[in-house]
């Protein structure tokens, strides 16, 4: 700028004596005319050479093209405006996140394809269709097994589903099932998985009714999606997966607290195939969930404390379905039955649940603890001579302790990639690792014969307890892909009949991968 300016000085100064040289002051000889011709000549091309320079400073230096801005909508981690709708209860409670919170803040396309499922939304965004799918292959392979059925390939869940909203407030999902039943099903079945419609004028009350988990137990009320082993520990054989009836629940305190009451058809244990009424009478559920130091900033390495209990009353009468519609055979983690119900026996008297539970989350770390207790009545009269009215009593315990290597937040509502898998990029996705400890203890009365009062379930062929500790390692590739990896490993008490799944403790290798759109 300096160079230009002490030019434009110098052009001045010529154009000065331009000016003054024509006055006739005196004369001028022809040497003198010729050297002011010559600087003449040169001012000229020095004004031009000014122009030139004065036209490049007014004409701006080209820039780069701006780069488009980055999604402000994405974020890594499993927040509720990221997670499916109607797909996952919050942090283990019975409750479902707000509308608008499901679908996330600003203007949202009308149809919308993405790693998060086909979206179709009205133009409001009062009303929204969400269709998504989950698909789990397996891989079971089994040390020494006693059962030549419990290694095997297999479809462990298929599940197309569509949920959503309309007028804001009230949610719909409708699942169908193509896959196993319950974690020892040797077919596959096609079944409603759910099916209800929930309002929710206000978080503190809402109604839901249909098909759908009743507020029992922790874990089982845990997404099938993000569990961080390949099955539930044994404790689900104590609790129901769906039942069918009409449920009133809300948050109150802040969310500090989840409630939740149902009344159901009356559901067997651990399966799918579930909730229809064969004239047992109904259930009625509860439960009570607590984030007592939520929103609490100050404490905040106890804010992810919750305390809760669940549970269940019912007093049954005869049926006339018989055995396989009433009762679930208990399995191990890996699938397999080491505790099989006689044919005959029949449901008669009261039968309740009770469940305390802890689960307690601080950034890549959880643990998730659980105890269940069941009593059944039953009548064995169909079972052998002598038989009358009793009842067995079972009891299930699990720790779950689980770590996101890679850093993400761990959650009961799943883990999303800070990074997806890429591999010409270098990055390697979410990776976590889980242990856990559970067993499950039969009473003495489901042995003795029925003459006594008993159950007269053969002590050589099922176990009368199980404990099993369990190793789990999974590769989340991104929001939709994930290869899991459980080990795991039953001792069993009781049995030994040869042939049988108790003949031998139980040592399980299971790979699972998952597609979750």
């Amino acid at each position: 700028m300096i160079k230009i300016l002490g030019k434009l000085h110098f052009a001045i100064g010529l154009a000065c004596l331009a000016w003054i040289a024509p006055c006739p002051l005196h004369a001028m000889d022809d040497e003198t005319a010729k050297t002011i011709a010559d600087l003449k000549a040169q001012m000229q091309a020095l004004v031009d050479e000014v122009k030139q320079l004065k036209a490049q400073v007014a004409t701006p230096a080209p820039t780069a093209p701006a780069l488009p801005a980055p999604s402000a909508t994405y974020n890594p981690e499993p927040t509720q405006a990221n997670r499916p709708l109607m797909e996952l209860p919050q942090g283990g409670s019975t409750e479902t996140a707000p509308t608008k919170i499901q679908e996330g803040p600003g203007n949202l396309p009308m149809l919308d394809v993405s790693d998060k499922g086909l979206i179709f939304r009205s133009k409001d965004n009062r009303h929204s269709i969400r269709l998504g799918g989950l698909l789990q292959v397996d891989d079971r392979e089994f040390a020494d097994e006693g059962s030549g059925q419990a290694s095997k390939f297999l479809i462990r869940r298929a599940r197309p589903y569509v949920s959503g909203f309309f007028y804001d407030d009230w949610n719909f999902r409708f699942a169908e099932e193509f896959a196993l039943s319950s974690p020892n099903a040797t077919s596959y079945t096609s079944t409603i998985a759910e099916a209800f419609l929930n309002y929710k004028p206000i978080n503190e009350i809402q109604f839901e009714a249909g098909k759908y988990k009743p507020p029992v137990a922790l874990e089982q009320l845990a997404t099938d999606t993000f569990l961080p082993f390949n099955e539930r520990s044994v404790t689900s054989n104590l609790s129901p997966q769906r039942d069918v009836g009409f449920m009133t629940h809300g948050q109150v305190v802040d969310g500090k607290l989840s409630w939740a009451a149902m009344v159901g058809a009356g559901a067997r244990n651990n399966s799918l195939n579930t909730g229809l009424d064969y004239d047992t009478g109904e259930t009625g559920y509860f439960r009570l969930f607590a984030q007592p130091f939520k929103g609490e900033k100050d404490l905040e390495t106890l804010e992810g404390l919750r305390l809760g209990v669940g549970g269940s009353i019912q007093w049954q009468n005869t049926s006339n379905a018989g055995a396989p519609q009433l009762f679930q055979n208990y399995t191990t983690d890996g699938g397999n039955t080491f505790f099989s119900f006689p044919n005959g026996l029949n449901t008669y008297g009261e039968h309740w649940r009770i469940s305390p539970q802890l689960y307690y989350n601080y950034d890549s770390f959880s643990v998730l603890s659980e105890f269940i207790a069941e009593q059944q009545g039953v009548n064995t009269a169909a079972v052998g001579a002598g038989g009358g009215n009793t009842n067995y009593q079972s009891t299930a315990w699990n720790v779950t302790l689980d770590y996101v290597l890679t850093g993400e937040k761990a959650s009961l509502d799943g883990i999303i990639p800070k990074e997806p898998f890429d591999f010409k990029n270098g990055t390697w996705g979410a990776w976590e690792m889980a242990i856990r400890y559970d067993g499950l203890a039969v009473g003495a009365n489901a042995f003795r014969p029925v003459s006594q009062g008993g159950l007269g379930i053969s002590a050589t062929s099922n176990a009368s307890e199980v404990n099993g500790f369990s190793w789990a390692l999974n590769w989340y590739m991104n929001r939709i892909i994930r290869l899991g990896c459980t080990v795991e490993y039953n001792a069993f008490t009781g049995g030994g009949a040869k042939g049988t799944v108790v003949e031998n403790n139980e040592l399980g290798f299971i790979t699972r991968l998952q597609l979750n759109y």
